[in-house]
């Protein structure tokens, strides 16, 4: 027992040790926060040396891979090149709140900034991100980062002897969006009265066919092809481009071509269609009718005669009226 009393006195204090490595104090003035929420985008702070910077995300698009977090200072601060570096901690012990100056975190980047060019941070926010430095920026983790937010950044001294004027520059820090090649599709398909059409539509984009009504569609960026169909063999296509990052809403109103009837008949003819007697004018040319079952009757005196038809979406359909001549000899 004795024994066992060490061993866990032990792992306690090393677990201790551990913590108090990891975690760190973080003091200072707020400058203020970064908030990357969907077009609500703060993407710039102006901070000072020793003050606190938060970034926040909020409602993450699928469109954004990552972001990146540039330093910016003026020309008179390259005298103090690798004077000062740039930390950001995660893992905060409280949520951020600009009244707030005091926390506890681990650190998760520090670099020496130059100066003399501005300094860039990508952080990951997907795992299927394709971030990668290059020569001005680093990458903070190769893995998804989007569960440490919020995070803090600060730029410290790292050298002494600096003067207090030094202490007192501006420097802007920046936050932007790295969106993947992507774009969304936003659609509404409407009939002339401005309704939505959530039945009897098949759409398709580049061929490939996507359930409806649904989205927004995540599509790569660049030039596409939407395909509508309706149930009665209607099809329409329009093009449209997309943009990386961008959403591109897309208001559709489906043309509907109704079907088209033509009627001849002999002067002297009263013409009814679904029991409506119809005047000379509206079958001199063809008129449109609503798809389905219709009827149309003729009369001249006491002779009448009837049809019914069916009437489908694009049909032309035409009706010629010929009296039959009846020859009866004795």
């Amino acid at each position: 027992m004795k024994v066992l009393g060490k061993y866990l006195l032990l792992l306690f204090m090393l677990s201790t040790v551990a913590l108090s490595v990891s975690a760190e104090n973080i003091r200072g003035p707020v400058s203020g926060t970064l908030i990357l929420d969907g077009l609500n985008e703060n993407r710039s702070v102006t901070t000072k040396v020793e003050h606190l910077t938060g970034i926040i995300i909020k409602d993450l698009s699928p469109l954004i891979q990552g972001i990146k977090i540039s330093v910016r200072a003026s020309d008179e601060m390259v005298i103090y090149k690798n004077s000062f570096a740039l930390y950001i901690y995660k893992d905060l012990d409280k949520d951020f709140s600009e009244e707030e100056n005091s926390y506890r975190g681990s650190q998760a980047f520090m670099r020496f900034l130059p100066f003399s060019d501005d300094l860039s941070v990508l952080i990951p926010l997907s795992d299927a991100h394709t971030l990668s430095p290059d020569r001005s920026s680093f990458l903070m983790a190769d893995s998804n980062q989007s569960e440490d937010f919020p995070l803090l950044i600060s730029i410290l001294p790292i050298t002494k002897g600096i003067p207090d004027t030094a202490y007192n520059k501006e420097l802007t820090i920046d936050i932007s969006p790295v969106y993947f090649k992507k774009g969304l599709l936003v659609l509404n398909i409407m009939n002339d009265r401005a309704e939505e059409i959530s039945e009897g539509i098949r759409i398709s984009i580049d061929g490939k066919s996507y359930d409806w009504p649904n989205g927004p569609y995540l599509l790569n960026s660049g030039l596409h092809t939407l395909t509508i169909r309706t149930e009665d063999g209607s099809e329409e296509s329009l093009p449209f481009s997309l943009d990386s990052g961008q959403t591109l809403n897309l208001d559709h109103v489906l043309q509907y071509q109704l079907p088209l009837l033509s009627i001849e008949v002999m002067e002297g003819l009263s013409v009814y269609l679904d029991q409506r007697l119809l005047n000379q004018s509206e079958f001199e040319t063809a008129m449109e009718i609503q798809p389905g079952s219709h009827s149309i009757r003729f009369e001249l005196g006491d002779f009448k005669m009837s049809r019914d038809f069916t009437a489908e979406m694009q049909q032309r359909i035409k009706i010629t009226m010929v009296p039959e001549i009846l020859l009866e000899t004795r």
